[in-house]
């Protein structure tokens, strides 16, 4: 009995023991195993914003490298397409100075300057010594990338009274003459094909007519494209020189209403002065003629003037001896009848 009793007791020891470790590893677990698997998820969790923050930066750089790439392709499109335009362009001037000849020889200098090369020019007039004021003109062809240049310098030649520009785009006409040349050549190529393979004397004369026909227009598409480049490449600019005494004065347009008063009494004013000097230039040129005709003109007053008054003391005259005649016979009939 006293066996079984112990035997009882250390199973009943061992069991609790079995138990007592069995919860200890329950707790152990259970304080272990949760940690680790929310480590596990926070890392998941942190590798997946990662990847996601990276995929973002990824995706942000590149789109900001396709916007890039593509605004770099739409400005050099664009400045491909600029450059690729074809404008004439053509400026004029008109220029006064009191230096003719340092003017001249400054608009020789500024378009040696330039590159550019004098394609006309003319000059009339003696100069002021002789009292006949010379005037140039000139036609210039500027580089076109040079014509800003030109007309920043413009003004060291004399006083600008006038300026125009003006543009033609001719980029159209410009590349359909292009492909048609280029269509011309191709067919020029074929008939010179169909030439070395022709036989008969028929064939060989119609090809050469149609060969001839197909040369004559590349020379003349040929021609009108370097026309088109020479006036492209190198601008016209036009000059008017102009030798004065006095440079004109240029008039802002009036605004206000005291400015436009004093614009049309200085107006007046002018029109004033330009006729007297008009008068003036009319009576001291016109001498030689008005002077001959004056003094015929007073002649002619003075016989008149001097006729009218014999005529008028002819008219009176006759009065008074009518009167002391008729007294006279009364007289001379009284005594008769006295008698």
């Amino acid at each position: 009995m006293k066996n079984r009793a112990i035997r009882r007791f250390s199973a009943v020891l061992i069991c609790a023991a079995v138990l007592l470790g069995v919860f200890a590893a329950c707790n152990s677990a259970s304080s272990g195993g949760p940690p680790a698997k929310k480590s596990l998820v926070m890392e998941a969790r942190n590798t997946s914003a990662a990847g996601m923050a990276a995929d973002q930066a990824a995706t942000s750089g590149a789109q900001k490298t396709t916007s890039a790439a593509s605004g770099s392709q739409s400005v050099s499109s664009a400045m491909k397409a600029a450059s690729s335009q074809k404008i004439i362009e053509q400026l004029s001037y008109q220029l006064e100075t009191l230096k003719f000849d340092d003017s001249v020889k400054k608009i020789q200098s500024l378009c040696s300057e330039m590159g550019g090369y004098v394609q006309d020019s003319n000059v009339t007039g003696s100069g002021l010594v002789q009292k006949n004021l010379r005037n140039a003109n000139y036609v210039l062809r500027i580089p076109q990338e040079k014509l800003g240049q030109f007309k920043n310098s413009a003004g060291s030649i004399g006083n600008i009274v006038s300026f125009s520009t003006s543009s033609e785009n001719v980029s159209e006409k410009y590349y359909d003459t292009e492909a048609r040349l280029k269509s011309l050549r191709t067919q020029q190529e074929r008939l010179l094909a169909l030439l070395k393979k022709s036989g008969s004397l028929a064939d060989v004369v119609t090809l050469e007519k149609a060969l001839a026909d197909v040369n004559y227009q590349i020379e003349q598409l040929t021609g009108t494209l370097r026309k088109y480049d020479s006036l492209i490449d190198y601008s016209t600019v036009n000059i008017q020189l102009n030798e004065v005494v006095k440079p004109t004065e240029l008039e802002k347009t009036p605004v206000s209403v005291g400015d436009k008063i004093q614009k049309q009494f200085k107006d007046s004013l002018r029109a004033l002065g330009g006729f007297g000097e008009g008068l003036l230039v009319f009576l001291i040129g016109g001498s030689p003629i008005l002077v001959p005709l004056l003094l015929v003109a007073l002649f002619v007053i003075f016989r008149i003037r001097r006729k009218r008054k014999q005529t008028k003391k002819e008219n009176e005259q006759p009065v008074a001896p009518l009167l002391t005649k008729s007294l006279s016979d009364e007289k001379k009939e009284d005594p008769e009848k006295k008698t």
